[in-house]
């Protein structure tokens, strides 16, 4: 017998092939509980699909009514406007909506196209050019009413040819744009205005949502072509408010800021026509504190100045913040009326005010040096950012005109934003309201300068100015404002020169005090500082009927650290000895200066328009134009002053700050907002890094005059046009006529 080891396992060798019968196919009631179960899968998809649909069908159309372009032509800059004009724009009512007699219903919410609006966009970028479009300005309008406001506005920014200026029309009304122009009296060719008319098909047939997408649509496109710097409009509650909610919304997502004209105040901010495109990009961006620090036995000065602060027009601009420090011994009437004082005033519009109102009271109340009172005043501010915080400095006994913030705030965006006077604005320290009419000394009269110490002969035969504005290398204690960066700066010139002064290696002898006692002893720092560095102050023109600032005489108090000394007022029986004053800083005199007699000249009212109040129909010259006193009241030029500055840095670093002569092809390193290098303290390795090579050739960094700073501005903003004109700018007394015209730079 054969063993089943020996032969195969599998069971099926050597069975017959019919023994394996076919399998029958399977019946369709076999396959139906798969594919019940495949067609579930695939309704299921199907719904998901187009429940995804739905949600990107929604999403599109909220896109497409902020979005959608010239009747759906190309959006590239560079498309052809021909192109664009194919489609002819529909007239009447839009399909299936009801005419009615009395009134239009403003229910339309169909797709938005804009068939007038390509035209005119590509007319403004051919003409601008890509390098102009930093220049762009744009004033929307919704209604006639206030299109009789802004289209006065564009007409005279237009005429100071320092802006490109476009004003669109975004309302409901269907008025042709010819018309619209001869109802505001406009002269097209006078008025060298981009005139765009952004108002869709079916303008007047839209809903509250379709106009309010409109608005974003079009200032989206606008601002994709010509790239603005700045949207101007007229206030919000003239304008329609689907307009103002849809042009505030769109110019926060594109980071545009809105400069909106209070209503009936066009005139009164009339002088914002005067600044460039960058000035007016920053409107929004600088905070002001005003610094007011209060007698020790007089209220009514500080009751005066405070009442003019509250009274005082701040139209269209955010209010600063007001910081007062009062003295110990605080009397009743300024007590009861620091009690009822608001600020800032609220208006008829606002149920709730903002406290902006910072009182601080002293608590010592020995007597104090020059030193602790200038430490203690400085202390009182420093700036959040040394780039958009700038501090107000009032004296108790000035009192203000209401025009004066308005006055601060151009010079402001002027000079500290500017685009077409880069070169000087960094040798800027602030703005002065008041004109002294002594020098700092109390006692020689200031000659103030007239047209024919301009650097420009185009302001040589301005006729009816017999003042100008002027750069002064004085400070100011009455009424000034100081930029962030130059206060930051002073700060850190206080902390070293104090150190310094207590320095037991070599202390500092006194100084020959240069500033009147009158004045507070913090400007005698501040005139070390500006004299090192080569800043200025830029002064008013005089005025012999108005002024800014008015400082009064009759209350006049002297500055607490200059009051008589004890030791000049002790008993001459007395066993004890006065106590020994702290070493000052400064000489002083041994008898005090009678009190200033300052011009107190009336005040410019708030019915007078501030660029009607101004020299050269209210415009602000360019640094570079105005004349240059130095600290003495002598004019001199601006190559001089800066090497004027540079000796006395030198000088000023061997006699106050410790320094030896500089080592072999050495200079000092200059750190922005730091006054360091002023100073030297000893320490080994701390003082050898504040010496950098010195580089001599043309490739040098030390650009003093900023020569190399605007040639780069200007071939990287306004082109090889501007480039030349800087470049031909000449470093003398006189600046040559190729840097006189702003026009087009």
């Amino acid at each position: 017998m054969i063993s089943r080891k020996v032969l195969p396992c599998d069971e099926e060798l050597g069975k017959r092939d019919d023994d394996h019968k076919p399998k029958k196919p399977r019946s369709w009631s076999a396959l139906r509980a798969p594919l019940r179960w495949r067609r579930r899968r695939i309704l299921l998809t199907i719904v998901g699909l187009y429940l995804v649909y739905l949600a990107m069908q929604h999403s599109l159309s909220l896109w497409d009514l902020d979005n959608q372009w010239f009747s759906g032509q190309p959006t590239a800059p560079n498309a052809d406007p021909d192109t664009m004009s194919l489609n002819p724009e529909p007239t009447g009512a839009p399909p299936g909506a009801k005419t009615l007699t009395s009134s239009l219903p403003q229910v339309y919410g169909g797709p938005i196209r804009f068939y007038r609006l390509a035209t005119t966009l590509h007319d403004a970028l051919n003409s601008l050019g890509y390098r102009s479009m930093v220049r762009n300005v744009v004033f929307p309008v919704s209604n006639l009413k206030s299109a009789s406001v802004i289209f006065p506005m564009a007409c005279e920014m237009a005429r100071w040819n320092r802006n490109k200026v476009h004003v669109a029309i975004m309302g409901r009304e269907d008025i042709p744009m010819e018309d619209l122009l001869e109802i505001n009296g406009v002269d097209k060719e006078k008025c060298t205005v981009f005139w765009h008319d952004a108002r869709p098909d079916y303008t007047e047939y839209s809903s509250e949502e379709r106009a309010e997408a409109t608005v974003a649509s079009a200032l989206g496109h606008i601002h994709n072509y010509i790239r603005p710097q700045a949207i101007v409009t007229d206030d919000s509650l003239s304008e329609d408010p689907f307009f103002t909610r849809g042009i505030r919304r769109k110019a926060k997502q594109l980071e545009l800021p809105v400069i909106e004209i209070p209503k009936d105040r066009q005139d009164d901010l009339m002088w914002m026509t005067r600044l460039d495109a960058h000035s007016l990009r920053s409107w929004h961006k600088p905070s002001i504190d005003i610094l007011v620090r209060a007698p020790t036995h007089s209220s009514g000065s500080l009751i005066r100045l405070l009442k003019s602060i509250q009274t005082a027009d701040y139209s269209g601009l955010k209010h600063p913040r007001l910081t007062i420090e009062v003295p110990p011994e605080l009397d009743v009437p300024t007590k009861e009326f620091l009690e009822k004082f608001v600020w800032p005033p609220a208006s008829p519009a606002e149920t709730q005010s903002s406290n902006l109102l910072i009182i601080r009271r002293r608590i010592a109340n020995q007597k104090i040096t020059q030193e602790e009172a200038s430490i203690r005043f400085l202390e009182s501010f420093y700036p959040a950012s040394a780039k958009d915080s700038h501090v107000l400095l009032l004296s108790p006994q000035a009192q203000l005109s209401p025009l004066y913030y308005h006055y601060t705030m151009y010079s402001l965006l002027q000079f500290k934003y500017p685009l077409y006077d880069p070169i000087n604005s960094e040798l800027l320290m602030g703005i002065s309201l008041e004109l002294p009419t002594t020098l700092l000394d109390g006692k020689t009269p200031l000659k103030s300068p007239s047209t024919a110490d301009m650097t420009s002969q185009m302001y040589w035969d301005k006729p009816g100015v017999t003042s100008v504005p002027f750069l002064w290398h004085a400070p100011n204690s009455h009424a000034a404002l100081y930029f962030g960066d130059k206060w930051v700066e002073l700060h850190s010139f206080l902390s070293n020169r104090v150190a310094k002064q207590h320095s037991s290696a070599k202390p500092v002898s006194p100084r020959k005090k240069l500033v009147s006692e009158t004045l507070p002893a913090w400007t005698e720092y501040m005139l070390e500082l500006m004299r090192a560095r080569g800043f200025s102050l830029l002064y008013p023109a005089r005025s012999s009927s108005e002024a800014l600032v008015t400082v009064h005489n009759e209350l006049y108090q002297l500055p607490e650290e200059f009051e008589p000394r004890s030791g000049e007022t002790k008993d001459k029986d007395a066993d004890i000895p006065p106590p020994e004053l702290p070493k000052e800083a400064f000489l002083t005199a041994d008898i005090p200066p009678p009190p200033p007699e300052n011009h107190e000249s009336p005040l410019l009212p708030v019915t007078r328009p501030l660029h009607l109040a101004l020299p050269f129909d209210g415009d602000l010259p360019e640094l570079v134009h105005l004349p240059l006193l130095d600290h003495t009241g002598a004019k001199v030029s601006q190559v001089n002053i800066t090497i004027t500055a540079k000796s006395y840095a030198t000088e000023f670093r061997e006699e106050v700050g410790g320094c030896g002569p500089p080592p072999p092809g050495k200079l000092r390193k200059i750190v922005e907002g730091s006054a360091r290098d002023l100073f030297c303290f000893g320490e080994e390795g701390e003082d050898e890094q504040w010496w950098v090579d010195e580089v001599k050739d043309e490739d040098d960094d030390w650009d003093p005059f900023g020569l190399k700073a605007a040639k780069n501005w200007a071939t990287n903003v306004a082109g090889a046009e501007a480039t030349a004109t800087v470049s031909s700018i000449s470093l003398s007394p006189k600046v040559t006529a190729a840097a006189e015209p702003r026009e087009d730079i």
